[in-house]
């Protein structure tokens, strides 16, 4: 046969066969493999290619990756303004360091405390921050990279973690948060990003500088978490993991995020499933109006050395002074505007757009279908923040006696925007009238105050309202006091307390959990990894029962004692959630009286409902709508 006729044949066999034509045998050279294929530790991204490294817990190996850039870094003329993806890169990107964390104030008010420093970032602060990380289960990560159909590889569930912090403060890299051990107990993969916090992740001054310009727009935390979220769904199959099978959970702050991302038309379908621990949006500290925010941002402005005056007319000029100022000063500096205690001075905020109305507006329309959640709270969610902004008054180790007139000036002045009629009405049910003067029953009372208004009631209101939609909603109520606690006794399960179970720190021999604690965690862990692929936390034969409004069920994680109850303070988040707003409504707001002026005597009001109120020291009596029915009366003549 003619040598050409065989060159013919190969072009025509090859181009059958799907391959290019390169000359003859003799000549052609094998494509080498790829990277990716001889070193599971290397994964091709839509990005670039990443190397992890593999890592030994419970005698499980786990491959983690961390410091993956998601966009680029929000410096100079991206500062103040949402994130831009980053650019692709060349070469294997190193993926075994911590990242920065993003800038913020340190708490510092016990130096060299081990319960305060815990939450203090632990890598380098910049604003070069934007990065993420994954840990996938070694066996996870071999079976997929082993398969030999590269369309039919095995995929399990992502469990996305976003930080809290007040939206002012956290960071991904805390140890309180590695992923490691709940990758090594579970089918899932794990993944955390780092999001803008403070100013830098919420000034909003868009409606003072030119349309369009993508300055200081609001929310630029909510779109680096957005894109963050975008980034591991586009590439997280390539990790083993499956991109329809994503659950965001995140404590406090990052409850509140991941609840809006639920509701957000900016992200929702996103996500799948969101776990939100002791955090939701419709919280009073989780969320601000423009005009606050506006006004908030105003202040800092001037605080910074620019001319706030000039926003109008000259907003370029502005923003280049923003952004010529030292990081560290924009950190202390928007401080400035702290009002109250959990009343911060960046949070998410009414944009129009990323959060378009009012969150209880969102929930109210209930344009999320197919969403299904977890959502619970601490049982003591107060004392901590009760600690910081009242140091004045309590000591973290306690014990902690209160006195009745310190007892009021504390409600005062959480509640000092408030008319004195509302702050009556907030004493009053938060007063064991038959022990007015016991200091013990005062503090514990400031703490129930705090609890329920910022963090108990406005969950158990979100957990109602998507109940309402005819979604799955799955509540908790997390009441293990940690054996480790270096917090006083008086603080009892606080804020943010689960965190630890909920990253399997128990399993960790060396921090002296019990074994209780350990069995506790493990439950913990396999509840949210079932969750992420079920949508149910429990199999078939355990009870843990839907929560609504008629019947409200949570499940107890506790060491000691789970089981079922109900509530959790239903008759303290009636009063919040129910009354109180009719209060604030009421024709007593436009007495023209002196508010400075108590409206009501608190001691008559003790005096009638002796022999009435009994036993209302947790705030539990059926006859409260009575003698509120009086304070409304009083305060409309």
């Amino acid at each position: 046969m003619s040598p050409w006729i065989g060159c013919v044949l190969a072009v025509v066999i090859g181009l059958a066969q799907g391959r290019p034509y390169s000359g003859p045998t003799s000549e052609r050279t094998h494509t080498p493999p790829r990277a990716e294929d001889l070193d599971p530790m290397i994964v091709k991204t839509r990005s670039g290619l990443v190397r992890g490294m593999a890592k030994s817990v419970l005698d499980r190996e786990v491959h983690v990756f961390t410091g993956i850039p998601f966009a680029k870094p929000p410096v100079g003329p991206l500062r103040f303004r949402k994130p831009v993806p980053v650019e692709n890169w060349h070469g294997i990107l190193d993926a075994t360091t911590l990242p920065n964390s993003c800038h913020q104030q340190r708490y510092e008010y016990f130096p060299g405390f081990e319960g305060e420093e815990m939450w203090n970032p632990n890598t380098n602060m910049s604003e070069d921050c934007l990065y993420l990380n994954i840990w996938v289960p070694q066996k996870i990560r071999l079976r997929h990279h082993n398969a030999q159909d590269r369309y039919n590889k095995p995929k399990v569930p992502v469990l996305i973690w976003i930080y809290g912090g007040g939206y002012m403060s956290g960071t991904a890299t805390l140890d309180v948060y590695d992923g490691l051990m709940v990758a090594a107990t579970s089918d899932v993969i794990v993944a955390s990003m780092q999001y803008r916090i403070g100013a830098f992740g919420f000034l909003y001054l868009e409606p003072l500088v030119k349309t369009g310009s993508n300055d200081a727009p609001g929310n630029m935390g909510l779109w680096d978490q957005a894109m963050a979220i975008r980034w591991i769904k586009d590439n997280i199959e390539n990790f083993g993991g499956d991109p329809e099978l994503i659950t965001l959970f995140g404590e406090s702050a990052g409850g509140g995020s991941v609840s809006i991302h639920l509701i957000s038309p900016v992200t929702r379908g996103l996500a799948r499933r969101g776990i939100m621990q002791s955090g939701t949006i419709n919280a009073p500290w989780s969320f601000m109006t423009g005009e606050r925010a506006l006004e908030i941002g105003k202040i800092l402005v001037e605080d910074c050395g620019c001319n706030v005056s000039q926003l109008a007319e000259s907003p370029s000029r502005v923003m280049a002074c923003l952004r010529a100022v030292d990081a560290k000063s924009i950190s202390v500096h928007q401080w400035n505007s702290y009002f109250s205690i959990l009343n911060f001075p960046s949070a998410p905020t009414i944009d129009g757009n990323f959060l378009p109305k009012h969150p209880l507006e969102l929930l109210a329309e209930g344009d999320f279908p197919e969403t299904e959640i977890i959502i619970g709270s601490n049982l003591d969610e107060g004392t901590y923040f009760m600690l910081y902004d009242f140091i004045d008054y309590f000591e973290k180790d306690g014990p902690i006696f209160l006195q009745r007139d310190k007892y009021l000036d504390i409600v005062n002045t959480i509640f000092k925007n408030m008319t004195t009629l509302e702050r009556d009405a907030i004493i009053f049910q938060y007063t064991d009238w038959e022990k007015v003067n016991d200091e013990h029953l005062n503090q514990k009372m400031v703490g129930d105050i705090i609890g329920d208004y910022f963090f108990i009631c406005p969950t158990n209101q979100f957990a109602q309202m998507f109940a309402e939609h005819g979604l799955k909603v799955y509540y908790y109520f997390f009441t293990q006091r940690p054996s480790t606690s270096p917090w006083g006794e008086w603080m009892g399960v606080m804020h943010g307390d689960e965190v630890g179970y909920v990253f399997g720190h128990p399993l960790n021999m060396s921090l002296s959990y019990s074994a209780r604690e350990r069995d506790l965690s493990l439950r913990i862990i396999e509840a949210f990894s079932t969750f992420a692929l079920t949508g149910k936390p429990v199999p078939e034969d355990v009870n843990w029962p839907p929560y609504t409004k008629e019947q409200p069920y949570y499940y107890v994680f506790n060491a000691e004692d789970m089981g079922i109850g109900h509530g959790p303070r239903s008759t303290a988040c009636a009063f919040w959630n129910d009354f109180f707003p009719k209060l604030k409504e009421t024709p007593g707001e436009n007495c023209g009286c002196d508010k400075s002026e108590p409206i009501l005597d608190v001691e008559l009001v003790q005096n009638m409902s002796m022999g009435i109120m009994l036993n209302r020291g947790n705030s539990e009596s059926p006859w409260i709508s009575l003698v509120f029915g009086l304070i409304v009366a009083l305060a409309a003549v």
